[in-house]
């Protein structure tokens, strides 16, 4: 095998891993959610200006198309880029801090309700960038 080959891979995984723990780390909730406070938070759907500096709980509602948007960024490109697109999800999402909830009543650990992936890499075509979020339940 060539270095090229074997330098593209590595740079894979490397990238992939670094996603996987990124987004587990983020995820990780401290302790059980404290429904009571999140009970009195205002609800704020996704794209919208929240009406107080304070805390809130963001509503994603089934079939509303909301932005996504992807960075790319680093020493290795030769200017940063931004790519735009929409996403729309099969069912509602509610999510606060380190929680998450389909009937915004219900909270668990984000990473118990939503089964997040990362994956991507370099390869003859270019650069490719995979996220798949399933349901935990």
């Amino acid at each position: 095998m060539n270095g090229r080959g074997e330098a593209a891979r590595s740079l894979k995984f490397r990238f992939a891993t670094a996603a996987l723990a990124g987004s587990l780390a983020a995820c990780t909730a401290p302790g059980p959610a404290p429904d009571a406070t999140i009970a009195t938070l205002p609800v704020v759907q996704v794209g919208a200006t929240p009406s107080s500096d304070g805390d809130y709980v963001v509503f994603f509602p089934a079939g509303f198309s909301f932005p996504v948007e992807l960075d790319a960024s680093g020493t290795l490109f030769a200017a940063e880029t931004r790519v735009e697109t929409r996403a729309t999800l099969a069912r509602d999402l509610y999510v606060y801090r380190y929680w998450a909830s389909h009937d915004g009543a219900t909270w668990k650990p984000s990473h118990e309700l939503l089964g997040v992936k990362f994956d991507g890499g370099l390869d003859v075509k270019g650069l490719k960038v995979r996220i798949s979020v399933d349901d935990g339940e």
